[in-house]
């Protein structure tokens, strides 16, 4: 079967080498070949977030079993906790904090607009608040929201904070070192073009004292990032079986992210975003995400006619690639271009080609404007 070109906002196409990988015999995760693997993965993980002083997980799990191990590890029953909140993911993040018993706060931005420091800000000094938590990319708005500002308030305020960037690490700078942020974390699918499985988190010293100081066990098995710590250290040591092939498919990922170079791979997503931002101004849609707030890795912008299904529909069938629509109420108002992971400039420029080609002959585009690369602006 012919592949298709992925351009949703996760998971991404795999590269040769990756699914050689996955190809694989099994692999018993008790051997020494997957441990010395598995602590080889954990150090490629440390090369991407840029993280030398805290620690660093790699276990099974999708980006939202990260997002609930943050909670659950850092929140106890009744702390007051605040979420950012301006896309789907960020609601998600406020919904786990009220499952595991938070009071959970919120400050909400109108779709489109990223967190303001400044009303952060003035929400810290107003109310006292034990962990915030950010979106960096919202992949149902393509909006990212400056991190660097946020966590920074956050460290002010003496607060802890936990930056969701699924959609980001890879695809935009992130050093988590110089950041001071107390958790990030990501998954295999998106820019590291791994497949979906693994999360991986980086921790600060800070967040380990918190976790290990707090007066309620944490409520969890799986997700208790201090049960976790140890495998981390040595991982044949047993706490659940991990997804093999999955994780080694992510080493694999991560090696040809090294060999490219993680500056590099930031370099290739700026212009991949600054294709797709030419392309949507030059077929004439709005942006759903605000000006100096659109992600590298993802672009979301509303669709004249309504008719994004029918775009979608006729883009996959007709020309074998595949982008999303937007969530929920926005299904027919909205197309989502992910473009992100082993992507190439001119693999996007083509497909963005036969993206405006249907759009033009679906009415979408206006007939006198020119959709094809040679009229757009680069």
């Amino acid at each position: 079967m012919e592949d298709k070109l992925l351009l949703i906002p996760g998971p991404t196409n795999l590269s040769p080498r990756v699914r050689e990988v996955m190809a694989r015999p099994q692999l018993p995760h008790v051997g020494s070949e997957f441990y010395s693997m598995f602590k080889e993965t954990v150090g490629l993980a440390r090369y991407v977030f840029k993280n030398a002083k805290g620690v660093q997980y790699v276990f099974t799990g999708s980006g939202t079993i990260g997002m609930e191990s943050s909670v659950v590890s850092l929140v106890s029953h009744g702390d007051r906790t605040l979420t950012l909140m301006n896309g789907y993911f960020g609601h998600r993040m406020l919904m786990l904090n009220q499952v595991h018993g938070a009071k959970a706060g919120s400050l909400e931005f109108e779709g489109g607009r990223a967190a303001d420091p400044d009303s952060l800000r003035k929400e810290l000094r107003k109310n006292s608040h034990s962990v915030v938590f950010i979106t960096h990319v919202d992949t149902s708005s393509s909006v990212m929201n400056p991190v660097a500002e946020l966590v920074d308030e956050c460290n002010r305020a003496g607060v802890l904070s936990v930056v969701d960037s699924v959609c980001a690490i890879g695809g935009v700078p992130l050093d988590f070192d110089k950041l001071g942020a107390d958790i990030v974390f990501t998954a295999s699918q998106k820019a590291l073009a791994g497949a979906p499985g693994a999360v991986l988190i980086a921790v600060s010293q800070r967040a380990i004292d918190h976790m290990e100081k707090r007066k309620a066990p944490i409520e969890s098995y799986y997700m208790n990032l201090l049960r976790w710590k140890p495998i981390m250290e040595d991982p044949r040591m047993y706490l659940a079986t991990p997804a093999t092939q999955v994780i080694t498919a992510l080493r694999e990922a991560m090696l040809e992210l090294k060999e490219e170079g993680i500056e590099n791979r930031w370099a290739r997503h700026k212009k991949l975003g600054e294709l797709t931002r030419s392309r949507v101004e030059g077929w004439g849609q709005r942006f759903v995400a605000e000006d100096r707030h659109r992600a590298d890795t993802v672009t979301s912008f509303w669709v004249a006619k309504e008719n994004a299904g029918e775009v979608q529909g006729t883009l996959e069938r007709e020309h074998g690639i595949m982008i999303a629509r937007g969530l929920y109420d926005d299904k027919d108002k909205m197309l989502r271009v992910g473009h992100f992971g082993i992507l190439s400039v001119d693999q996007l420029r083509g497909a963005l080609d036969s993206l405006g080609e249907v759009m033009k002959q679906l009415g979408t585009v206006p007939g006198d404007v020119h959709v094809s690369s040679a009229s757009m602006k680069r």
